[in-house]
């Protein structure tokens, strides 16, 4: 499982979340309260960003991947997030009707 979860982070542009890390927002249901923080990995998968903050990527090891960054006094802080503990959110597609009859009606 943690290959898979590190294939699909490694190829980046994807968002997911860690066990036990909540912060408090507006819900899929409409309602504030304490829900999982929403994490997403950039394009080129050097980054992993959370709102406003993120940190670089050091390295996609084979159980965690770690990363680092820098305050503005140049301090360097360190983190790791374990495969296991992420799960990946699903890709959210809309169509337009008008947009489903055009294909519908082509002829192959």
């Amino acid at each position: 499982m943690s290959k898979e979860i590190k294939k699909v982070l490694k190829e980046g542009d994807v968002k997911f979340t860690v066990k036990g890390i909540t912060t408090y927002c507006k819900g899929n249901d409409g309602e504030y309260g304490m829900n999982p923080k929403i994490f997403s990995v950039n394009k080129d998968a050097s980054a992993i960003n959370c709102d406003w903050s993120g940190m670089n990527v050091t390295k996609w090891g084979p159980t965690c991947v770690t990363l680092y960054t820098f305050d503005i006094l140049g301090k360097k802080s360190v983190g790791k997030i374990n495969y296991k503990d992420i799960t990946l959110k699903e890709i959210e597609v809309e169509c337009s009707a008008e947009l489903d009859n055009e294909w519908a009606n082509e002829s192959i």
